[in-house]
């Protein structure tokens, strides 16, 4: 969505000299790029289901061009509704969770996934944000990357260059407070992990511990890109 940009993502690109094009699903006459256009994707977050085909046709476009660039091996980020597309492709299941999940909630990481040469670098737990209704199940083949309290599946690696993760290291504190006021009725009714646009608030400073997150994944991504040219 539009309101739901690539954030830190964008910012930690340019400043290590890796060029990013966009694909505004949103818009008419969508044209998706053919695989040998790009190195890798980044799919984002948006406020609508993986369900909603008939409301939002360009939805099973978008699945079709997901499973092609996994075909094709592409490096591939993808973050909220991102993820359970990519898990929905992988033959995860997309299912409502059993409450809404929003604001700075801890995610830990398990041993096991903290060895996937993707993860390298990242503690044990962080306190990130998260946004979401739905959760998915892991896919046949990749591996869980942590839980939280709220949700027991915030990610999963799938072989080397996949990752998928239900929380938000991308971003920032205004893409958090837009997110507030496109989004505030989500936390309007009190719920064991829905925090207040209060909460929220005295919370943003935890924004770093994402993007901290984010630039140690996408530093990895990068590597193994790297190490698979001739």
């Amino acid at each position: 969505m539009s309101d739901e940009g690539p954030g830190h993502a964008a910012d930690w690109l340019a400043a290590h000299g890796h060029s990013l094009t966009f694909t505004h699903l949103f818009e008419p006459n969508l044209v998706f790029p053919a695989p040998a256009e790009f190195d890798g994707l980044l799919i984002l977050g948006g406020a609508m289901s993986v369900h909603d085909e008939e409301s939002l046709p360009w939805l099973r476009e978008e699945k079709a061009f997901i499973r092609e660039a996994l075909r094709a091996g592409k490096i591939t980020l993808a973050i909220c509704l991102g993820a359970q597309l990519v898990a929905e492709a992988l033959g995860g299941e997309v299912k409502p969770n059993h409450e809404p999940e929003i604001g700075f909630w801890t995610v830990r990481f398990s041993a096991k996934s903290l060895e996937h040469p993707l993860l390298q670098g990242w503690p044990e737990k962080a306190a990130v944000l998260h946004w979401h209704l739905d959760t998915f199940t892991v896919p046949p083949g990749a591996m869980r990357v942590g839980m939280s309290a709220g949700c027991a599946t915030q990610g999963f690696v799938w072989g080397d260059g996949v990752i998928g993760l239900q929380f938000h290291p991308e971003m920032t504190v205004p893409m958090v407070e837009q997110l507030m006021a496109f989004e505030g009725h989500e936390h309007a009714e009190e719920q064991e992990f829905v925090q207040t646009a209060e909460q929220i608030r005295a919370k943003l400073k935890s924004v770093w511990k994402g993007r901290k997150l984010l630039e140690s994944l996408l530093a990895n991504l990068v590597a193994l890109h790297e190490a698979e040219q001739p």
